[in-house]
């Protein structure tokens, strides 16, 4: 056997023992780029750093045998530069009345350690530093384009409409990404307030980037 068959046969073997799971959750993604953010488009942020903070409200999943309906993940991140270009900070907070086979599961999606669609595994490999999962109370309202989501004494996010500034209309704005591994199809938005204050994340990017959307993925 070849040492190419070989790697090819070890990386069969640990998918193979990934159990499958799935999640359909309502997205909330809030950044420090400008509105639309071009990352989607040419893949480099509008300041040149990337700061986000994004609600996962999974409506039902599993991984394996545990169900993971009900849990509410936010993920807390930056990278120095383009994502791709590495060098991240990652956290993520759970919500408090998860077990720990539901803890168990998040942690190896949203790490992609179980491989799979969107964003984890591909993201993966972009972060330095993975701090410490946060279990704690998540305040939420899903509400397309007027969303809103915050951690007590930690973070707060609130997310509104573009108006038209004539009439003071809502504007219908979206987004089609076609080959999106995040997302397809999102609503456009802004931030009213975008902020995080803790030792190792403070920002606050209110006034910028937000889409809503439904996502569904599947792994590995």
């Amino acid at each position: 056997m070849s040492q190419g068959q070989q790697q090819q046969q070890e990386q069969q073997q640990q998918t193979a023992i990934i159990p499958k799971w799935h999640l359909k959750a309502d997205y909330v993604e809030t950044c420090n780029c400008d509105y639309g953010c071009p990352c989607n488009f040419n893949g480099f942020p509008t300041y040149g750093f990337c700061r986000a903070l994004v609600l996962f409200s999974i409506r039902e999943g599993n991984y394996g045998d545990t169900r993971i309906d009900g849990i509410d993940v936010i993920v807390a991140e930056s990278w120095p530069k383009a994502i791709h270009e590495g060098n991240g900070t990652l956290q993520l907070y759970i919500s408090k009345h998860a077990t720990e086979d539901q803890r168990n599961a998040v942690i190896n999606i949203f790490y992609g350690k179980a491989k799979g669609e969107g964003q984890f595994a591909l993201f993966a490999p972009t972060y330095k530093y993975i701090l410490e999962p946060q279990y704690v109370d998540i305040n939420k309202t899903i509400n397309g384009k007027k969303s809103s989501f915050s951690v007590p004494g930690v973070m707060d996010v609130q997310v509104e409409s573009f108006k038209n500034p004539v009439t003071g209309e809502e504007q219908e704005t979206k987004i089609q990404m076609p080959k999106g591994f995040i997302f397809k199809m999102a609503d456009a938005a802004k931030t009213k307030l975008m902020r995080i204050l803790t030792p190792n994340m403070n920002f606050d990017d209110s006034g910028q980037n937000a889409f809503f959307a439904q996502v569904e993925y599947h792994g590995p």
